[in-house]
């Protein structure tokens, strides 16, 4: 008990003498009154209890056995390299081991990508291993006095290095080495870097590690290979019980997915050969937007595109007459300079297939034909010509144009005649007449059902950038800003649309999903439909249709469950109209399959040679957890307990009050 405690104790009681005192100043004449002020004494004390609440601070002890921790590698390496039956049959013996049980609290765990808690006997499945994600949930324990046993063969293939980390030191850690420790020759492909995606006719690296374990450096043929062709070759100098690193750079064509093999020449008797093999791919994209060019009059505005257009690696530039073979349907956006009446049946073409276009005008262009094909303007028919200066509309929002001082640029020519827009139109640049604003446009803009349009009502543009370059002494920013005018017309984007994110090459066994992301008509990522995924094994024709897992923003499908071979896949849904396929391959290789031998060393430097067994000596391992079990922990539980019981002192305040009635019921004082 406290001295605050006491005190308020002490409080209590004097303020209940004090108010017993006040009422009943004459009990030392009166024996009534000392009968009545002992009851109520005691009722004042028992309510100044309960406001007080008095609490004692009480400690009790306890004893718990400290953990011992066995985590367990389940890959597939530990039934290459161990026998399986007798692993299970070990750890079963050090479940039932009395002594064990006696000095340790037991935990059993497993791991492969991922730690879990061991059950029943372990199958040894796991297609990886992350020995490193071991070593952080032991660290990670708060408890010094346990002890941690891992049972592996050292061989990760998934997650930090673990030869870069070490054991806390406040615990006491140890390794049973599982497999065959003997060291074989070998040389393997360690890892493959190659981008994702690559864009057409670009270079993309292949970065290739490799190393061997022999005592002397070895030459080695490194072959790439697609298409079951060698299209580059490397001899490679590896560095004794080192590693090597080489590039190679390769021609992203054709468009469309590109898988590629890269396969070491294995040493002299090697044993494993399974590691010098490697298969990456990339999907080669075509980010570049085709231009099309169609005139039929010679004009410097032509040569004004193709220089533009020429440094670009996202803008691809044609030029033709109407007199030759076009189809249109190749094209992101044709460019009609000048069009006359031999233009009608292209534009007409244009307009059907929804594909964007952009009209110059001028003063060989037939407006008659313009003004006949209802696109969206119409302008007074006039046959003379008159030169206009630009101004910036300073309301155009569709994009931005930085670099650009029209207002100073040379006037351009086109037909005399005012012009009559639809509301569809935005205007980037208004005419100028000798200065004054005729309030008539000379560059539109229109989007409409994902078409994009637009008109300069002028020629002579190739005048615009030899006026920059003679201000500023380069074409570069000029060129540039005309070039993402035409990436904005040249770019159509659908609306309603699957995005599919699969990988091409899979290793059997692997956790891998196709991804799915369905995007609205506001270009946002909506999860509102159910979505069937209809997939199909090009080998044995097996289909099988399953519904696609909502996410939060994304639908998901596991793939680790299939069998080695080649797939196709529909996405579709009934609630809309949307569907896409694909196609991917997964291959009947496991990474855990690639090992011939425990990692002794690497295991040796984690928890050093004196706290690491081999399996053929494990009991060893027991006689020592035996041998060096600490002492039982001892754990304390303070709790603050209340000194009075509520119930209790509630029943006794209602009895002293009830005594102090009947008495004075008795007295005659009621």
């Amino acid at each position: 008990m406290t001295g605050h405690l006491l005190l308020l104790l002490l409080l209590n009681f004097a303020c209940a003498s004090g108010l017993t005192l006040i009422l009943y100043h004459k009990l030392l004449k009166d024996k009534t009154q000392r009968v009545l002020a002992f009851f109520r004494f005691l009722s004042f004390f028992l309510l100044g209890c309960l406001l007080v609440n008095p609490q004692i601070d009480a400690t009790t002890y306890s004893l718990e056995k400290p953990k011992l921790i066995f985590a367990v590698d389940n890959s597939e390496s530990i039934n290459k390299l161990s026998n399986s039956s007798e692993l299970n049959e070990f750890i079963s013996y050090l479940k039932s081991d009395s002594d064990l049980n006696e000095s340790y609290d037991l935990n059993f765990l497993n791991f492969g990508g991922n730690l879990e808690s061991t059950v029943d006997s372990l199958s040894f499945s796991e297609t990886s291993t992350n020995i490193s994600k071991v070593i952080d949930y032991a660290n990670a324990l708060d408890e010094p006095e346990s002890t941690f046993v891992m049972l592996t063969d050292g061989n990760q293939t998934l997650g930090e290095d673990y030869k870069f980390k070490n054991f806390n030191a406040d615990f006491s850690s140890k390794v049973l080495v599982l497999g065959d420790t003997t060291t074989y020759r070998d040389s393997k492909i360690d890892l493959v870097n190659v981008n994702s995606y690559s864009y057409f006719k670009n270079k993309f690296p292949v970065e290739v590690f490799v190393s061997q374990n022999s005592s002397e450096d070895v030459k080695q043929k490194l072959n790439l290979i697609q298409d079951d062709k060698v299209i580059a070759t490397k001899t490679l100098t590896i560095p004794a019980n080192s590693s090597s690193k080489t590039e190679f750079l390769v021609t992203a064509e054709p468009v469309g997915m590109k898988v590629l093999k890269l396969i070491l020449e294995p040493l002299a008797d090697e044993k494993n050969q399974l590691n010098n093999e490697k298969i990456v791919s990339t999907d080669v994209i075509d980010s570049r937007s085709k231009i099309l060019l169609i005139s039929d009059i010679l004009h410097p505005d032509i040569g004004f595109f193709n220089r533009i257009l020429d440094s670009s690696k996202e803008l691809e530039f044609e030029h033709k007459t109407t007199d030759e073979s076009i189809d249109i349907s190749e094209y992101d956006l044709i460019v009609f300079y000048q069009p006359q009446d031999s233009f009608q049946n292209l534009i007409t073409e244009v307009k059907d297939k929804s594909i964007n276009h952009f009209i110059i005008g001028g003063s060989h262009t037939s407006y008659g034909l313009l003004n006949r094909l209802d696109l969206g303007f119409q302008k007074e028919l006039i046959s003379s010509t008159e030169e206009y200066s630009a101004t910036l509309n300073s309301d155009f929002s569709l994009f931005l144009v930085n670099n650009l001082n029209f207002k100073n640029y040379p006037p351009i020519k086109d037909k005399f005649g005012d012009i009559q827009l639809s509301k569809e139109y935005s205007v980037l640049l208004q005419k100028q007449l000798n200065g004054i604003d005729v309030e008539s446009p000379l560059w539109v803009f229109k989007t409409e059902d994902e078409v994009k349009q637009s008109v300069l009502f002028g020629e002579n543009i190739w005048r615009w950038r030899a006026k920059y370059y003679i201000e500023n002494a380069s074409f570069t920013k000029f060129d540039q800003s005309f070039q993402k005018i035409i990436q904005f017309l040249a770019q159509s984007k659908s609306k309603n649309t699957l995005a599919v994110d699969v990988k091409p090459v899979i290793n059997s066994g692997e956790n891998e999903f196709i991804k799915v992301k369905y995007y609205n008509a506001n270009f946002e990522s909506d999860t509102r439909y159910d979505f069937d995924m209809n997939i199909k094994n090009l080998n044995s024709e097996q289909v099988q249709i399953s519904r696609l897992i909502k996410g939060e923003d994304v639908y998901t499908y596991d793939l680790s469950k299939l069998e080695p071979g080649e797939y196709s896949f529909t996405i579709q849904s009934d609630d809309i109209d949307l569907s896409k396929t694909g196609k991917f391959e997964i291959l009947d290789y496991s990474s855990e399959n690639t090992f011939e031998n425990a990692d002794f060393e690497g295991l040796s430097k984690l928890v050093g040679k004196e706290n690491i067994y081999l399996f053929s000596n494990k009991s060893q391992l027991i006689s020592s957890l035996k041998k060096d079990k600490p002492k039982s922990i001892q754990k304390s539980i303070q709790k603050t307990q209340s000194l009075i019981n509520f119930e209790w002192l509630i029943l006794l305040l209602a009895l002293t009050l009830s005594l102090e009635w009947f008495f004075r019921k008795y007295k005659g004082l009621i």
